[in-house]
């Protein structure tokens, strides 16, 4: 693509000494280097935006869980209570956290559930073949 347009800048002495140096450190011109910075804040200021929407759904959701645990009859949530089992609102959760999250993150959380004599949930695969 080629650059056509053009912007002339003002910047103090201080900043173009360290826009300077940074350009120089990564062997770029000036102008890329700002140019660069450029696009770099406009992929930030849209990831930001993305996640302040994630936010607001998972706060919408949260509203919606919340409804319905209040909807739920008080003998089945005492009954999950006394047998331990978890509900299906938590599974649901814990799923959804689960897709949210890296395998590398799941697996240090899983380390340190174990480490604290604790048994992690699995989720149940199909049945692997002994040799």
């Amino acid at each position: 693509m080629k650059l056509e347009n053009w912007v002339r800048v003002r910047l103090n002495e201080s900043q173009m000494l360290v826009y300077a140096a940074e350009a120089e450190a990564r062997g770029i011109p000036i102008s890329t280097y700002l140019r660069d910075r450029l696009a770099s804040a406009d992929l930030m200021r849209e990831e930001l935006a993305s996640i302040r929407a994630a936010m607001i759904d998972i706060g919408e959701t949260l509203d919606e869980l919340r409804d319905q645990v209040e909807k739920q009859p008080i003998a089945s949530i005492k009954e999950n209570q006394v047998t331990g089992e978890p509900s299906a609102v938590q599974i649901e959760t814990l799923l959804l956290l689960r897709a949210m999250t890296g395998i590398q993150t799941l697996q240090m959380v899983t380390a340190e559930i174990e480490r604290q004599g604790l048994k992690p949930f699995r989720i149940p695969g199909p049945p692997t073949r002994s040799r």
